[in-house]
């Protein structure tokens, strides 16, 4: 079925540039395209989400007012395409890697046009979760622990408004406890078997793609990343623990509402080489001294291991499939890559609930899965411990001490908790010496609330 969308001011030829930035009062119009070509391609070809659901719900209230102007049109399986005064984005589906954002039809035929082999799919185990998909172990939870995870579970789903743009929409809430999946939830309407985006949840996931390499004597976490394009420079000194902690040194600008000076709505929705265009931010500071979160240094991060393993867009595919995802049956998961084939390492992650949970559980093992060590002892105690640049952040991995933990909550959770996060409300809390990891999933307009109600759970969970 194509869907095609068309709304257009009667008085849409009066406007000139400045006026359609005024209309759009924050929110560029390459951002918003992009945005909602992306997110529309992505929920309906890979999460399966209806198109009309994801559209109404999710991407309008989000880049109001632009669907005032916008033209969008969607073939399932193929691509979305969002225009507005002249601004084509166009959100590019590939069976096996997900979508990706291009500016044309030339782009479009070019990306259709790369090579690819998709990875074998893994057969179907019923056994117990992790190990397979087994239905979660209910009977492991005490009577108070029931009791909790269901009053808990009854808050983040529900809403306190009936405003589109400012409800919490969660999708999935998922716990698991001593190693055995032992609570379940997905809103009305979803399933297990849909991947959702982690955003910048895919920053950890990143790092454990990076653990993998280290483990196997790839990458050195000492030594410089060594990125082609920062040879003869003074980047070319930048090491993997810097990058890794968000403390390369180079200038970058974080957000994610669209205004003309982000960084980051630049890369995801401008540049087709994502990461080479990220790593030719200028120095500022010294590498290793300035904490300075960034999309950016985690798609760089995919870069350098791209390079590692020789340069091919196949090849860093092939790595995170067969090294990470096939040892922890990771089931049909997908870095979303840019237009020049490196996985967006900093913000597209698309993989089940059940999957995202099995990283947070690869964490709370000490990087051990079926007794073998997929992370070594040394890259663990690196990625968990506060950088020498931020007490609240490790290798792509948020500390108990990060602002986001609700202070009146910090207390009664234990010094050793990390956290993946990603926008719009995607929380998953490692707590290693409780053996605790507990997911929210969902597409969010009040973040606070959201991340708040996932420690509250975990604080009563940990006090039973």
């Amino acid at each position: 079925m194509k869907h095609v969308a068309v709304v257009v001011l009667a008085m849409l030829p009066l406007f000139n540039a400045a006026a359609a930035a005024d209309l759009v009062a924050g929110m560029s119009i390459s951002a918003g395209t992009g945005y909602a070509a992306h997110d529309l391609c992505t929920r309906t070809n890979v999460s399966g989400d209806p198109f009309d659901r994801v559209l109404t719900r999710y991407v309008e209230p989000k880049v109001q007012p632009l669907p005032l102007i916008w033209v969008l049109n969607s073939q399932p399986r193929q691509r979305v395409s969002a225009t507005a005064l002249l601004t084509t984005r166009i959100g590019v589906y590939r069976d096996g890697l997900g979508c990706t954002i291009v500016k044309n039809l030339i782009g479009e035929w070019s990306l259709r046009g790369q090579s690819f082999r998709k990875a074998a799919a893994l057969p179907y185990s019923g056994a117990r979760w992790p190990l397979g998909e087994g239905a979660p172990e209910t009977t492991l939870l005490t009577a108070s622990e029931k009791i909790v995870l269901d009053a808990h579970a009854a808050t983040i789903f529900s809403e306190s408004t009936t405003d589109l743009a400012k409800k919490t929409n969660a999708i999935a809430l998922l716990v698991a406890r001593d190693g055995h999946l032992v609570y379940e939830r997905y809103a009305p309407g979803y399933n297990r078997n849909q991947p959702q985006i982690g955003w910048s949840m895919t920053k950890t996931l990143t790092a454990l793609v990076a653990g993998r390499m280290e483990e196997e004597g790839l990458i050195s976490l000492y030594s410089p990343v060594g990125l082609a394009q920062w040879k003869g420079t003074p980047k070319e000194s930048i090491t993997w623990t810097q990058l890794l902690n968000m403390a390369p040194g180079l200038a970058w600008t974080e957000s994610y509402t669209g205004e003309t000076d982000s960084d980051t709505t630049r890369m995801l929705y401008d540049h087709g080489d994502q990461a080479r265009w990220a790593a030719d931010h200028p120095l500022t500071s010294a590498p290793g001294t300035v904490f300075n979160y960034s999309t950016g240094f985690a798609n760089i991060a995919m870069l350098g291991m791209r390079e590692r393993l020789g340069g091919s867009r196949q090849a860093i595919y092939n790595y995170y499939q067969e090294k990470l995802f096939a040892p922890l049956r990771i089931v049909g998961g997908v870095i979303e890559p840019d237009a020049a084939g490196t996985p967006v390492g900093g913000a597209r992650g698309v993989l089940r609930p059940l999957d995202w949970l099995r990283l947070g559980q690869l964490i709370a093992n000490d990087g051990i899965w079926e007794g073998q060590r997929l992370l070594s002892e040394n890259f663990m105690q690196f990625m968990l411990a506060p950088s020498p640049a931020s007490a609240t952040y490790g290798g792509y991995i948020w500390t108990r001490a990060a602002d986001d933990v609700p202070a009146d909550l910090r207390p009664r959770i234990p010094a050793d908790t990390v956290f993946f996060q990603g926008y719009a409300g995607q929380t998953m809390v490692v707590v290693p010496s409780r053996h605790l990891v507990v997911l929210r999933m969902g597409v969010t307009f009040d973040k606070p609330q959201s991340v708040r109600q996932v420690f509250a759970a975990v604080a009563d969970l940990l006090e039973q």
